[in-house]
């Protein structure tokens, strides 16, 4: 499969890799040429478009992954270039494979990679009780958090609880505010309070951009 016979209205993945981490974005193709390889919907940020070429770290490169129409497998390009281009008015990802990987590979999922985050936020259960907690670290689909063993005084955080985390942050000069469900999958005891580990439920592009800005700026030292 090349790049060319990626078709409109087709759900692809791109990947953004930083030296050993990856994140991905879910995006649809909104048509091909040859020559030029793929356009696709970009990422959208406070009205304006996502170029993460701008102040990025020379390790970052990107991969195209989708799903062979005629296969069922997954398949990727690798080192692809990627770049904003205006078509009619309306700003696009031109995505392209250099000459030598314009055919697509088998391709496997990566682990999930983490960020650092350790900035205060709030959960709430479904009941509608609050806690203060810290944001310690976060990936795709799993986050680690500090908290009380206890909400108020009386209804204590257990394994299988499905908590609404929230807090705000700034990566790459972005601000972001996100409100992610979780199940908690693990409790350990700390002497400044419980450690927690949850199962992200629903993730969406503005968790992954944020995901992939913060490891851009941990790359470069920020």
């Amino acid at each position: 499969m090349t790049i060319e016979q990626l078709e409109p209205g087709q759900e692809v993945t791109l990947e953004i890799l930083i030296g050993g981490s990856s994140f991905e974005l879910k995006t649809e193709v909104v048509g091909t040429n040859d020559g030029t390889g793929a356009l696709v919907k970009p990422y959208i940020y406070n009205n304006n478009v996502v170029d993460f070429t701008i102040g990025s770290p020379e390790s970052m490169s990107f991969s195209l992954h989708c799903i062979d129409s005629k296969t069922g497998g997954r398949v990727v390009w690798k080192n692809v270039e990627v770049n904003v281009v205006n078509f009619r008015g309306v700003d696009y990802y031109a995505v392209d494979a250099k000459a030598f990987g314009k055919i697509a590979a088998s391709s496997e999922r990566r682990e999930d990679s983490r960020v650092m985050v350790n900035v205060p936020g709030s959960a709430s259960m479904e009941d509608g009780k609050r806690f203060s907690i810290s944001v310690i670290d976060i990936s795709d689909s799993g986050v680690s958090f500090r908290g009380s063993s206890f909400v108020g005084n009386t209804a204590r955080v257990t394994i299988g609880d499905v908590i609404n985390i929230n807090f705000a942050d700034t990566a790459h000069n972005s601000d972001f505010s996100l409100s992610i469900s979780a199940r908690v999958v693990r409790a350990e005891a700390e002497h400044d309070g419980i450690l927690y580990g949850g199962k992200i439920l629903d993730k969406d592009n503005k968790l992954l951009a944020y995901l992939c800005f913060k490891g851009m700026d941990e790359k470069l030292g920020k």
